[in-house]
């Protein structure tokens, strides 16, 4: 970042606004690709509507092949993740040659920096290559951190996270219907008298949890809760392996950065005679 007494040329504060504009296009590009495909709330209820109605009538739908989760996971959600990482490795691909082409601004900027102190290095040219020294590092670390800012290209993870809790909730809730309507065949079976009767119910109490936990266990292998899940898994993994893309794309943007104030400091010692080169 810049320090509190230096202020931005004209060249600087057009590499800034392009590298927003950069980040502003590339976000709305990949939000484009991965919102629609976020398997949120309302898109877990339809799935769950449709597959009731194909185990019902599997000719009122348009693919009763995929009420077999496997089927689903192969012809819909492999798909769309291999789709999804397509798309963003395009986007990513024309963000790196838009940044590329900035940074050539900038390091030709830089240079013109260097060649201007060395052109009138004054009196003490020691001090005037501290002070050069000084003011690339500061520039390479504001490039730096512009370029940080490219993590943040993607589109919030809130909607996923939110029919990842919405999904927990609906099977619990399942689960726990179903752990309920079994109550009174339970007591019933225990039979007993009275005091037989409240050692059942407090039997009942204390492994009703885990008796939710395991209904939910089973809930969650068959229709629709297994949809469910294969398509929230798949694309939790797209979001990942999209997440550790864009990362990796941002280490190669940056790391040209960590040798080139040095670079720049030989290209003044080679034009100045400091006795330092």
């Amino acid at each position: 970042m810049l320090k509190a007494h230096e202020s931005m040329s004209e060249v600087q504060v057009a590499l800034a606004e392009e590298f927003r504009s950069a980040i502003d296009d590339a976000s709305a590009r990949i939000a484009a690709v991965l919102d629609p495909a976020c398997p949120t709330a309302e898109f877990l209820a339809a799935l769950e509507a449709e597959l009731r109605q194909a185990a019902s009538d599997p000719a009122s739908v348009p693919y009763p092949d995929l009420i077999d989760p496997e089927s689903y996971w192969e012809a819909s959600v492999k798909p769309q993740a291999r789709a999804i990482r397509s798309s963003v490795v395009t986007i990513l691909e024309w963000l790196e040659s838009r940044v590329i082409n900035t940074m050539e601004v900038a390091e030709a900027d830089l240079k013109q920096m260097v060649d201007t102190a060395a052109a009138d290095p004054g009196l003490e040219p020691e001090t005037t290559r501290a002070d050069l020294q000084v003011r690339l590092e500061e520039r390479c670390g504001a490039l730096r951190h512009q370029m940080a800012e490219l993590l943040a290209v993607l589109p919030s993870r809130e909607p996923l996270d939110s029919a990842r809790s919405s999904y927990h909730e609906s099977l619990r809730a399942a689960a726990a219907s179903d752990v309920d309507g079994l109550k009174v065949a339970y007591l019933r079976d225990a039979g007993g008298d009275e005091s037989h009767q409240r050692f059942a119910e407090q039997q009942w109490s204390e492994t009703y949890s885990d008796r939710i936990a395991h209904r939910e266990a089973m809930l969650s292998a068959a229709t629709p809760w297994r949809h469910q899940e294969l398509a929230l898994v798949g694309y939790e993994r797209a979001r990942t392996e999209v997440e550790e893309l864009v990362e990796a794309a941002v280490a190669r943007l940056q790391a040209p950065l960590g040798g080139l104030t040095g670079l720049l400091i030989v290209r003044f010692d080679t034009e100045v005679d400091t006795g330092l080169g």
